[in-house]
């Protein structure tokens, strides 16, 4: 009787640990997770500078001086002149924001690159009180499903 219950003590401890969980998203997979136009715009909003060319465009957030946010349909980005080719292949102009993230999309919209300087984008990400339930209740199931064959096979059954 004593086994099972270290077992019941054991595992409650462990649901107790693991009952209110965050998932860590790192900045890499922050950015990784942006595939399309469309989901840079969800995670970071609308960007400060478009940088069209032919075959590129650029967008340009400057991470300083805002928080990320979501979109709004009523922000307009300042669009550039094409100087996205001229700085990438003839010269290299120092940056104007000390904090950026710019995103390169290709003429179908998909992301074809990334570059970020002087921000961290990791999130802690709480989850959410539907997945919390289920995980605790899915740990409670087991718990009582091993107790009970513990108890089971100590013979507490038997008549």
């Amino acid at each position: 009787m004593k086994r099972s219950q270290f077992l019941f003590v054991a595992l409650l401890g462990l649901l107790a640990f693991s009952s209110c969980t965050h998932t860590l998203y790192t900045h890499q997979q922050v950015l990784q997770n942006c595939h399309k136009k469309q989901d840079v715009l969800e995670q970071f909003g609308p960007p400060d500078e478009i940088n069209p060319s032919i075959g590129v465009e650029q967008w340009t957030y400057d991470m300083g001086k805002k928080p990320v946010k979501k979109s709004k349909k009523h922000d307009v980005p300042q669009i550039l002149p094409d100087t996205l080719i001229k700085d990438s292949l003839q010269y290299v102009k120092p940056d104007k924001y000390a904090s950026y993230a710019k995103f390169m999309f290709d003429a179908q919209g998909n992301v074809v690159g990334y570059k970020t300087d002087g921000v961290d984008l990791t999130r802690n990400k709480k989850d959410s009180f539907g997945k919390s339930f289920v995980n605790i209740t899915g740990a409670v199931l087991v718990i009582s499903a091993l107790v009970a064959l513990e108890l089971y096979k100590d013979g507490a059954f038997d008549n």
